[in-house]
């Protein structure tokens, strides 16, 4: 009874903020609706200054490869309209992630809609707030800093180590067939929305101990989530989604004191244990923290993935004939993808001092936009970077993971799935191809497909060998 104070407070302020955001929203529609932006030209195929690209319009990351490289080579750090910092080098960006004492990660989120007037410092205090009091996600792993990240990315480990991962191989290879059991008899699938997005959540949620049923409202959350970075929504619609994370992250804590009070074999029933240990200072608000970024980063960089391989490979008949004739080499395919096709172009950091990077000053509470896209394909580090090189000597070294302290935790996971999947559907199928449109969402954070409409004639042999499984 000692906590109901609490959390009666955190649902008053959360629906409070869920009704503000959208009433905000509402007044900011109308006023959308009635001064309409102008139409701007479109971007150029060969950009020669940053300014021919505009990296926050729809058109522009449907092929930002130019544009990346054009900064490379003559603006390593560039400032956008909006202030923030492009650090394009591959060695600038693993320097600048290395150094946690100069860049800090905190909020993520909020870096982005910030002006260049506003104190990224000042707003970090008063979102530290919001997050001691259960309203918003507290920083973990991705978005804290030493030491407080080091607690809880030991605590990640313990749960998601190789050896876990491992165990959730056959549990991967069971939930691929049992999904593509659902489309292959038709002969055609709309790949991202039928099956890429929902096999890693469907997966996720198992791990953590959520209800399968619940799958609508988590790939809500998730996107509603990851759009909220995308730098090319309106104020209206970046209110509005701000408005369903709120619902999304209630949503979270009500599972996890559900699993407080019902303990199991799950992940967020080790998150609670973990915040009822009094000799850690790890708290509930960190545990729903982390299960709310979990749910987000599990399922969007594998179903992301999924896409850019399937499309990739495609793409180029030449190498699905290679992983066809020789599945081993999937592995090694599956790292090129990450590094040509990055699911997350960037992430985000903040300077705690003044700094300088090749004689660009940058102030203390400069926001700092790391382009782990860029650096994966930079010429400095590469050999032919442009090309798909199959098990080229470097082939792991991408930053699609991130880098140092904050390399992603579930990065073995994600290959397991993408691997699984790619062996599964090649196995399964002939006459894979692309039947319509296949564009990428626009955005300035996450490479994803919207749709990858698929047709495909069915393996007659894997069938056969598939039913008698299945009768036995």
């Amino acid at each position: 009874m000692s906590d109901f104070p609490f959390h009666l407070r955190r649902l008053a302020m959360s629906h409070f903020l869920e009704m503000l955001l959208r009433y905000k929203a509402w007044r900011a529609a109308r006023a959308e609706r009635a001064n309409p932006p102008a139409e701007k030209p479109a971007p150029v195929d060969r950009p020669r200054v940053p300014e021919d690209f505009r990296p926050l319009e729809d058109a522009c990351f449907q092929n930002p490869y130019a544009f990346y490289k054009m900064l490379r080579d003559d603006y390593p750090v560039y400032q956008l309209a909006n202030g923030i910092y492009c650090i394009s080098r591959y060695e600038d960006i693993v320097n600048v992630a290395r150094d946690t004492d100069r860049f800090s990660s905190k909020h993520q989120g909020a870096m982005l809609r910030l002006q260049p007037w506003q104190s990224i410092a000042e707003l970090s205090d008063k979102l530290d707030a919001l997050g001691d009091r259960g309203v918003l996600p507290s920083g973990v792993l991705a978005t804290a800093d030493p030491p407080e990240h080091r607690r809880d990315r030991k605590i990640g480990q313990s749960v998601l180590n190789p050896s876990v991962i491992k165990s959730l191989e056959g549990e991967v290879e069971s939930l691929a067939r049992e999904m593509m059991n659902e489309f292959l008899s038709g002969g055609k699938v709309e790949f991202m929305n039928q099956f890429a997005w929902r096999l890693p959540m469907r997966l996720v949620i198992r791990i953590l101990g959520l209800p399968e049923e619940d799958l609508p409202t988590v790939k809500r959350g998730c996107m509603s989530a990851i759009s909220l970075l995308s730098g090319s929504a309106t104020r209206a619609e970046l209110l509005q989604t701000a408005a369903v994370s709120q619902g999304f992250f209630r949503y979270c804590w009500r599972d996890y004191l559900k699993a407080k009070r019902q303990p199991g074999d799950h992940l967020v029933a080790r998150f609670a244990a973990a915040a009822a240990d009094p000799t850690n200072d790890f708290t509930d608000q960190h545990a729903v923290s982390a299960m709310h970024q979990l749910l987000i980063a599990g399922s969007d960089s594998s179903a992301t993935t999924m896409g850019n391989a399937v499309k990739m490979m495609l793409e180029n008949p030449e190498i699905e004939r290679q992983l066809r004739d020789d599945p081993e080499m999937i592995p090694a395919f599956v790292e090129e993808v990450l590094r040509l096709d990055s699911a997350f172009q960037g992430h985000f950091r903040w300077t705690k001092t003044d700094c300088e990077l090749h004689g660009v000053p940058l102030p203390q509470g400069s926001r700092i936009f790391l382009m782990w896209a860029s650096g994966n394909r930079d010429e400095r580090f590469w050999d032919n970077p442009e090309t798909i090189e199959i098990g080229r000597k470097n082939g792991r070294k991408h930053l699609t993971f991130g880098h140092g302290v904050h390399g992603c935790l579930g990065r073995e996971l994600a290959r397991m799935e993408i691997r699984i999947v790619l062996r599964e559907l090649l196995a399964r199928t002939r006459k894979l191809r692309i039947v319509g449109d296949a564009p990428f969402i626009a955005s300035m954070f996450a490479r994803t497909l919207v749709q990858l409409p698929l047709e495909f004639s069915v393996a007659e042999e894997r069938a056969r060998r598939d039913n008698i499984e299945q009768a036995a």
